[in-house]
């Protein structure tokens, strides 16, 4: 094995005319993003208001059942420490996740299948009821059959601004591309538009830097039908972060979707800071601005097979843990965790980011990845 560095950003699909009119509308829009984006960013600081993050580490759980207790945390601890999130089945690949004393009507969720077979994991709906977050997760096998799976889930609600540097946004949008949720920590807003089927283009204004920097994550969500999606292409431009997000059906054709999407520079996924201890990585780009560890650790992805990447995240590794991923490209490729990531001393492995194609079948792709401990 070989540490990679680089590798290709997406294969062609001839099959799909709607793939290939997005994947030529997108070169077009990235073109086309000029200098009229711009945001100030307040100096005033904030953390999220409401966050957790959680592993089902069953995909068959009894009513009740407590989720990972090494791999689940929240904001709910500071005020209530005896409180876990728990799990309940209520259908065929279908879950429903409460997050206690994180209720909240403005929030994103994010959901990663833990998986060595082919499955992918949505969000079906979120929604407060009572004191606590309901985020329910839907996973499915190739073809669209649902299907049980473990997981990895976050849920995230915030407002407020940063002072200039580290940066934290999120959308939710619906399947024409308006916002349902939306968050900006300078306070400069965001902006989704439709490009055409399953194809969006999203602006998080004030983010952005002079070089691409941060991490960015995407999870399809839908009611009704099955969907995943992924990042395309992104960039930084005029400080604004630009981030094209594709959405696809089971048999991987272009369709309109809700998703969420997250961008996080020099914070983890949830916002808040601290924790102290969480690394991030784009897999074209190690080295850069998107490959970043809160130690000072080196960051390091080594292929482990066919469409396998076994990640190394040194010095971050303390306390209860959560990993996601996505995957990046135009194809519709998609990237899980191929089993639970591990503790060893104070080094994070994860083994492994696992991608497969439409089909099922494990192909190479490239992929974000983003870890965060509790402290």
């Amino acid at each position: 094995m070989s540490v990679l560095t680089r590798f290709g950003t997406g294969r062609a699909h001839p099959r799909r005319s709607l793939l290939a009119r997005g994947v030529a509308v997108l070169a077009t829009a990235v073109l086309a993003a000029g200098a009229a984006l711009a945001g100030a960013a307040p100096a005033q600081a904030a953390v999220p208001d409401r966050w957790g993050f959680a592993y089902l580490q069953t995909p068959t759980p009894a009513p009740g059942t407590i989720l990972d207790t090494t791999r689940q945390w929240g904001g709910w601890k500071a005020g209530a420490p005896a409180l876990w999130a728990t799990v309940d089945q209520i259908g065929v690949g279908r879950y429903r996740v409460n997050f206690p004393n994180t209720a909240s009507r403005n929030g994103v969720a994010h959901v990663t299948a833990v998986d060595n077979a082919p499955r992918w994991c949505q969000v079906f709906q979120t929604y407060p009821s009572g004191s606590s977050q309901i985020v329910e997760v839907q996973c499915y096998r190739p073809g669209g059959a649902p299907d049980n799976a473990r997981f990895v889930v976050d849920y995230t609600s915030a407002s407020g601004v940063l002072p200039p540097g580290p940066a934290f946004g999120y959308v939710k949008a619906n399947p024409v591309g308006a916002l349902m949720s939306s968050y900006n920590s300078a306070g400069a807003g965001n902006v989704v538009t439709h490009l055409g089927p399953g194809f969006y283009e999203v602006k998080l204004n004030g983010l952005g830097n002079a070089l691409l920097d941060g991490n960015l994550q995407a999870t399809a969500e839908h009611p009704n039908s099955p969907r995943r999606c992924k990042i395309a292409r992104w960039t930084s431009t005029g400080g604004t972060i630009l981030a094209y997000v594709f959405c696809f059906d089971p048999a991987g054709a272009m369709a309109d979707s809700f998703f969420n999407l997250t961008y996080h520079r020099q914070r983890p996924i949830f916002g808040a800071v601290p924790p102290r201890y969480f690394a991030y990585l784009w897999s074209p780009a190690l080295g850069g601005g998107t490959d970043f560890n809160s130690a000072g650790g080196v960051n390091t992805i080594m292929v482990s097979g066919v469409g396998q990447y076994l990640a190394t995240l040194p010095l971050v590794g303390y306390r209860m843990t959560t990993v996601q991923v996505t995957a990046f490209g135009t194809t519709p490729d998609y990237c899980n965790l191929q089993a639970p990531w591990i503790l060893s001393g104070n080094t994070v492995f994860v083994r492994n980011v696992i991608c497969f194609n439409a089909t099922g079948a494990q192909a190479p792709n490239d992929f974000f990845l983003t870890y965060s401990s509790n402290v």
